[in-house]
């Protein structure tokens, strides 16, 4: 599988030289880049994107699907969302045909890896997609904590759970750290797991409507959402105590948190149970978490006026047997993203 990688600012350049002279994979290509990586223009991404669904790609008109699901570019509308999946499916792009099965709740046929759809199968199955079903939460229960600390049972469905690990599996990588002397990752010995976060280019739309579903239930713009990440911790694995929130005592630091918000959300979906230990730990409090399989947590690391909250002092614990895997939403906020 070739992975997206982000390209320099003269390789853009090339592109979009390329894309202006009506080259429909340069078009894509451009899009997929200034939707997904820094510097952004999101606006100028869904442009090149239509263009290129326009000529017929049919992975654009999947990039399209999921940046306007995501708000990106355009208004977020899940309905011409579905309706772009849709043309994606017909066109013959296999992501989105199993997508569209997924979503509509045929899962078994949705991990065919080559399905044969004909545009009448597409049409129907989009017809069937219960869009309200998708974003809607069970409602979260407070833990006795002080900290804003709050458990949502069943927040996704076993096969959602089981799908998001298939997805991730072909795309693990060693877990990084935040470096704060960079802003970028970094390697440490306290974390020794792996993960991936696919870009916006990447995504799949079971993962974009889990993203709304999230957004939902903790009444917080999409717009603040970091790229999601599906955790995994083989038996002695682990991420030792941290913070999520972002230090400001820094003036670079200071800046990202003025220009990108700060972290105050932290999100995380257990996607499986059969594991012993693996326990997320809260020493502070003196409180720890292991949630069934399709449960999840969510946090407050900062106050109500935006000071960091270091009562979130948490970790994921090894794995004493089994596997264990996460998904982990991590949700920026400033005043500007009402």
């Amino acid at each position: 599988m070739d992975a997206l990688i982000p390209i320099d600012l003269a390789a853009r350049a090339a592109l979009e030289r390329a894309a202006n002279a009506g080259d429909t994979e340069a078009k894509l290509a451009l899009a997929e880049q200034l939707l997904s990586y820094q510097p952004y223009d999101v606006f100028a991404g869904y442009k090149w994107a239509s263009s290129a669904a326009q000529d017929g790609n049919a992975k654009a008109a999947h990039l399209l699907a999921v940046a306007i699901a995501e708000g990106l570019g355009a208004k977020q509308d899940f309905h011409a969302a579905l309706d772009f999946l849709q043309r994606s499916a017909e066109l013959g792009y296999h992501p989105a045909q199993r997508e569209l099965l997924a979503l509509a709740g045929q899962w078994q046929s949705a991990h065919n890896e080559n399905p044969s759809l004909t545009a009448a199968d597409c049409r129907k199955l989009c017809n069937a997609v219960d869009v309200l079903a998708w974003l809607k939460s069970p409602l979260p229960k407070a833990a006795p904590t002080p900290a804003r600390i709050m458990a949502v049972e069943s927040f996704a469905a076993p096969e959602v759970c089981d799908w998001l690990i298939a997805f991730a599996q072909p795309r693990l990588a060693r877990a990084q750290t935040f470096d704060p002397s960079t802003g970028g990752g970094r390697y440490g010995a306290e974390r020794t797991n792996s993960s991936t976060a696919p870009p916006v280019a990447e995504m799949d739309m079971v993962l974009v409507f889990i993203r709304a579903r999230i957004a939902a239930l903790t009444r917080l713009p999409i717009l603040g959402f970091e790229d999601a990440a599906v955790l995994h911790y083989a038996p002695g694995e682990e991420f030792r105590p941290h913070f999520d929130f972002i230090e400001n005592d820094t003036p670079a630091l200071a800046s990202e948190i003025r220009h990108g918000g700060q972290r105050v959300v932290t999100f995380l979906g257990y996607l499986n149970d059969d594991y012993d230990g693996g326990e997320t730990t809260f020493p502070l409090l003196n409180w720890r978490h292991k949630g069934n399989k399709g449960d999840a947590l969510f946090f407050y690391n900062a106050t109500p006026d935006g000071q960091p909250d270091r009562r979130t002092l948490h970790a994921g614990v090894p794995t004493t047997k089994g596997e264990k895997w996460l998904l982990s939403q991590w949700v920026r906020f400033r005043p500007t993203m009402r």
